[in-house]
């Protein structure tokens, strides 16, 4: 058999594109395996060189010094508090910003919606400095809430794309029967509208959060007091200045992810429902 027709056979073998997944799966999963394997080390056989792909000796040592022994529990509730604050504004405010865009267009409505693109068009990275030198002239540099802003740049112009399609495809007949009922235009959204496009508002609620939860440049650049870090920014303190804390580091990255994985497991099904959503409609 030539290699041109072996190739073929192989591509077309109906088991190639999930030993492709495979591969592709193993070496996403593989800096997860290695955290995990080394937070479950002590720290000399963290540091070891060549190092041991599985611990000689599993401990939870790291774990219990992580949150005995270290701020990460204050800094996973700094994170927490910064993601859901975040999550509670953009949610509100990109509901109100579409419906209104959505069902009451107005003369430069569409230049409106476009801003919101080209905001976010815009590599949020260009903008730090802006962002610190109006922050600062507001007072609000080393808070939480200079944070919930930057991230609220980040995910509030998405948020409304995300929902715009929801709206325009809500039947506007079922507004007006509601409308005729004496239902207010604020009792039509929140009685009629929210309920049947929950799935929509789920999913820009857990993208908001999640997005927020990962933010490391801001906290970084805003926050100076070891209190208010978030624990992205907080993993810095097992970085000492002779040695780091491998086995502890590593620990509080996994306690890190199991909130957004958590999150995102339990709601799974409304983010792949409100992103599918309306897909083929007219």
């Amino acid at each position: 058999m030539s290699i041109r027709g072996f190739l073929n056979s192989v591509f077309e073998h109906k088991a190639t594109p999930y030993v492709g997944l495979g591969v592709i799966l193993i070496f996403l999963l593989g800096p997860i395996y290695w955290t995990l394997v080394t937070s479950l080390k002590t720290l000399p056989e963290a540091i070891r060189w060549p190092p041991s792909y599985l611990p000689g000796d599993i401990t939870l040592s790291a774990y219990r010094d992580v949150l005995t022994r270290s701020p990460v529990p204050q800094y996973l509730f700094n994170s927490a508090v910064i993601a859901l604050l975040t999550t509670l504004i953009v949610v509100i405010a990109s509901v109100f910003t579409t419906y209104a865009l959505s069902r009451y267009p107005y003369k430069g409505s569409r230049t409106v919606l476009l801003g919101f693109l080209v905001v976010r068009v815009i590599p949020p990275i260009s903008l730090i400095l802006p962002f610190y030198l109006i922050l600062r002239q507001l007072g609000l540099i080393n808070t939480r809430m200079a944070v919930i802003i930057y991230c609220i740049y980040l995910t509030y112009p998405l948020s409304v794309w995300m929902l715009k399609s929801f709206f325009d495809q809500f039947p506007q007949d079922i507004i007006d029967a509601a409308l005729i009922d004496g239902t207010s235009r604020l009792g039509a959204l929140f009685r009629v509208v929210l309920p049947m496009i929950a799935n929509g508002v789920a999913a820009v609620a857990i993208i908001s959060f999640l997005w927020t939860w990962i933010e490391f440049l801001a906290p970084f650049l805003f926050i100076n007091t070891d209190e208010l870090k978030p624990i992205t920014v907080g993993l810095y303190y097992f970085i000492g200045d002779e040695t780091i804390y491998w086995n502890s580091l590593s620990a509080g990255a996994i306690l890190a992810v199991i909130p957004g994985i958590l999150f995102f497991v339990l709601a799974q099904k409304y983010v792949v429902s409100g992103l599918t959503a309306g897909l083929g409609k007219e």
